[in-house]
């Protein structure tokens, strides 16, 4: 099995053009939250426009934000600790639309299989990942089409365990690896994007986002929806 890095909306075109798998991570927050809906039993829409969310039919929940800040008038923010401690339906159909996350995910249609990957699921994710077979790309949304060290850290976790479990990477991957070897929970906790949160009331939500395999559940796009794999041993 071979493995790649890709950054953004970029990377996940050109990994679904190869036929790729694609895992999109952003750990702060929408990959996370996604984890957290799915363990609460929903199916989670992903769509790039708050419009869309807003207006998406069949929609029990709308999650959204922009600039980390939630959308006026939708039911929760991009916040995982909030959405954790409320009561989701189990089965309900949650509209997600984000910053970052999202659009990376519309970006790889087209893609073998799109999976949700972060810190919280990063062995699950790779379980299911060497399970299935076949090629998979593992995308750091970055915020805004700026790298980010957070995102780059949560692909490392799920590069460095399909390594782990015998999957041959490429340079680039190698490299997001070296830097997830290195990077240390305390830099991610002080980088730009957890500061903003921080301004905004959300620095709980740090403390999950950061927890290695806190939420071991497998988001897969099925259709227009992400919904769970049974959780992948490891």
């Amino acid at each position: 099995m071979r493995a790649f890095y890709g950054g953004g909306e970029t990377g996940a075109r050109e990994a679904a053009r190869r036929g790729s798998a694609v895992v999109v991570v952003d750990v702060y927050r929408a990959s996370t939250t996604v984890a957290v809906l799915i363990e609460k039993g929903a199916r989670v829409v992903p769509v790039a426009s708050i419009e869309a969310a807003a207006s998406f039919p069949g929609a029990d929940y709308r999650v959204g934000e922009r600039g980390s800040a939630k959308v006026k008038g939708f039911d929760f923010g991009n916040s995982p600790t909030e959405i954790r401690d409320a009561s989701i339906v189990p089965g309900s159909t949650v509209a997600l639309s984000t910053t970052n996350g999202t659009r990376v995910v519309e970006a790889a249609a087209g893609a073998a299989q799109v999976f949700m990957g972060a810190i919280v699921n990063a062995r699950a994710v790779a379980a299911a990942l060497i399970r299935d077979g076949g090629p998979v790309t593992v995308v750091g949304c970055g915020w805004e089409g700026r790298r980010s060290s957070e995102d780059e850290s949560g692909a490392g976790a799920i590069l460095a365990r399909l390594e782990e479990l015998g999957a041959r990477l490429d340079g680039r991957a190698e490299s997001v690896v070296r830097g997830y070897r290195r990077r240390t929970e305390a830099a991610l906790r002080r980088n730009s994007a957890a500061r903003r949160l921080k301004r905004l009331g959300y620095e709980h939500d740090l403390d999950l986002c950061l927890a290695p395999e806190a939420v071991p559940v497998v988001p897969r796009l099925v259709g227009d929806a992400f919904v769970g794999d049974a959780p992948a041993g490891t």
